[in-house]
């Protein structure tokens, strides 16, 4: 996490080298934000919901975290359910 964080904060300090606004999720929540969506199957609706911002915004800043993770060697994949796997939902009703 903290190896993927620092290149994260090297490329978001080169892109915004002249300056700009700032944003309302910080890179790490930005990061934690990514790797939910990628490994607990949560939508981006929900996890939006979560950190206080909008879908679109969750979704374009994550596929930039995902293309700059890519681009300086880190191979990001998203976990997938085998055939073998069991889920099992509770929807009892207290």
């Amino acid at each position: 996490f903290e190896e993927m964080l620092a290149v994260l904060k090297t490329a978001y300090q080169r892109k915004h080298a002249k300056g700009g606004r700032t944003p309302k999720l910080s890179l790490e929540d930005l990061l934690m934000a990514t790797l939910q969506y990628m490994r607990e199957y949560r939508t981006y609706e929900q996890i939006a919901a979560d950190f206080g911002i909008h879908e679109s915004n969750l979704i374009r800043r994550s596929q930039w975290v995902e293309s700059t993770l890519i681009q300086s060697g880190f191979t990001i994949s998203k976990t997938h359910l085998s055939a073998e796997d069991t889920v099992i939902v509770d929807a009892t009703e207290v």
